[in-house]
């Protein structure tokens, strides 16, 4: 596995949705002569380089083990492990907080998931006293399983020493239930002299352990990324543990030194009551009117950069601002709503929702005198590109729109898609009749997400064609070759479909050798993206999107 921002399921189907798409790659092993007892509580710090992304603080008592994992930009999870259940019986609760929240607000969802036999469920965790009922999913699962909660290296911790328990020093397999995809995966165990080595879906991790079992710290290598054990007295590490968990600084959004472009900090009022804020580009030494290009964020919540935690290097919407701003033309990006510094409830919106936003943006730069409102482009990416049209198709007077691997399929093709191809990749030499029952499990549980899911629920209906006949602004479809979230074949099918309707003014380019965040990628395997030489967007791709926009905007004309 690999560590992967929070994302919602356009770019990988999740089925527990507060925990999304954070993966991170994780595990631990242990010397297995002894039967460890529980371990004592520990802080565990997240460091990716010499970057720390956040921290664990783990306690136990004797029925539970309870775990407090906060990573910067990323929902704040409490997970509780119940423990002394029944033989074949493993419970586990997981809260979710948004991103940023306070310790005072209440979590944004609970569960409780569950083990018995060869079943594994999903319940809504109920009020305190009160039975579990009835669950609201039910999915073949192995004996003997646990779930694990993919982003927490203590849990996996537990749920090998589980593992030893059950099943001796000579185990080499575990098997899990996913939290984040709700998927029945195995945990290949080798010793590797002091250290243990924990491979799950192809990525390996390391970990070293005390004598006595107790975790002393863990490494990913190929993603640089460390989980660092500390154990101290509770009142230093409560005062460490509050230190990581505040919010990172902010993130300095000021153009770079010398650049022929200044940036402003602007907050868009919307007709919802929420408020976005975000930066506004433009170029330097003139009062304009500028000609624009707004930005439009793929899927999940995201901040104005576009920026991916563990991606390191990867700002697409920055890197979009700084070739457009040396080109003359201005940009705008937003954090969306209820991320980063805008207000909202990110949580219930849907991709009609977010359009509305985008058009609140467009309005409010049409109130600008440095700003020409006939020279009002955007720019999306992902679902951003699903979410364009749908302004466009509204708004004639925009000049242009320009889709970063847009998706031309309803949002259910997209998913069946990715659900088949992850199938593949991990399963390569399962039977064909396998591969099939596990894509079948995997849609009834996304169809089970999707009657709790706004968003998903309109995103899996939704289809982009009509939509894209009604648009009559210029049009750019940028595409990569090796995109395996959206399908290189989909950029002429959402041409075909511009031009059906009457607009003739469609530009099409798929770039070779590129993924679908427009990285130079042999393969698109999304598990792959942090790892690549070269993580920022290819120069060809900003080039392209460059050179278009200065055609349809003209900048420095008036």
């Amino acid at each position: 596995m690999m560590f992967r921002p929070f994302r919602r399921p356009f770019t990988n189907p999740v089925v527990l949705a507060i925990v999304g798409l954070l993966l991170l790659a994780i595990g631990a092993g242990l010397a297995f002569a002894q039967s460890p007892s529980t371990p004592p509580g520990y802080t565990m710090l997240y460091v990716l380089g010499a970057d720390t992304l956040g921290v664990e603080r783990v306690e136990h008592t004797d029925s539970t083990i309870i775990g407090d994992l906060r990573l910067r930009g990323q929902p704040r999870l409490r997970w509780t492990q119940r423990l002394k259940e029944a033989t074949g019986t493993s419970t586990l609760a997981i809260e979710a907080w948004r991103p940023g929240a306070s310790d005072s607000e209440a979590p944004m969802q609970r569960l409780t998931l569950r083990v018995r036999g060869d079943s594994a469920y999903v319940f809504a965790t109920p009020a305190a006293g009160a039975s579990l009922g009835a669950p609201q999913a039910t999915l073949p699962s192995r004996a003997g399983a646990t779930w694990l909660v993919n982003q927490s290296l203590s849990h996996a911790a537990w749920t090998l020493q589980r593992r030893a328990r059950l099943a001796g020093a000579a185990a080499d397999t575990a098997w899990v239930m996913l939290a984040s995809g709700a998927q029945l995966t195995p945990l290949a165990i080798a010793q590797r002299a002091d250290t243990t080595q924990l491979t799950i879906q192809g990525v390996s991790s390391l970990h070293t352990f005390s004598d006595s079992g107790e975790l002393l710290q863990s490494a990913v290598p190929a993603q640089n990324l460390r989980g660092v054990v500390i154990r101290g007295s509770a009142s230093s590490l409560d005062a460490l543990v509050g230190r990581l968990a505040t919010p990172a600084p902010a993130i300095s959004y000021d153009a770079p030194d010398n650049a022929p472009y200044v940036a402003e900090s602007v907050r868009v009022s919307t007709p919802m009551g929420h408020v976005l804020s975000g930066t506004l580009t433009k170029p330097r030494g003139s009062a304009g009117p500028f000609p624009v290009a707004v930005t439009i964020s793929g899927s999940g919540p995201q901040e104005r950069d576009a920026a991916l935690a563990g991606i390191e290097g990867y700002r697409l919407f920055r890197q979009i601002a700084d070739t457009l701003g040396r080109r003359g033309i201005a940009v705008l990006r937003l954090d969306d709503r209820g991320v980063g510094q805008s207000t909202g409830d990110f949580g219930t919106a849907t991709s009609r929702d977010f359009a509305k936003d985008i058009q609140a943006a467009v309005l409010w730069l049409r109130t600008r005198s440095d700003v020409d409102r006939d020279r009002i482009a955007l720019i999306g990416h992902s679902e951003g590109g699903l979410i364009a049209p749908l302004v466009a198709s509204t708004d004639s007077t925009l000049a242009a729109i320009a889709l970063l691997a847009g998706p031309a399929y309803t949002g259910g093709r997209v998913i069946a898609f990715q659900q088949r191809s992850a199938i593949s990749q991990l399963y390569p030499s399962s039977f064909a009749a396998a591969r099939d029952s596990m894509f079948k499990v995997a849609q009834q549980q996304l169809d089970s997400t999707a009657q709790r899911s706004p968003w998903l629920r309109e995103f899996i209906s939704y289809d982009p064609v009509p939509t894209a006949r009604m648009v009559r602004v210029p049009v750019l479809v940028l595409q990569g070759e090796r995109d395996l979230q959206v399908t290189a074949e989909q950029a002429d099918t959402l041409a075909t479909a511009f031009r059906m309707g009457g607009n003739q003014d469609v530009t099409v380019r798929v770039l070779p050798r590129t993924n679908h965040l427009f990285q130079r990628d042999p393969s698109g395997v999304p598990s792959g993206y942090a790892s690549l030489p070269e993580r920022a967007p290819t120069a060809e791709s900003l080039g392209i999107l460059a050179d278009w926009l200065a055609l349809k905007l003209k900048p420095g004309k008036p």
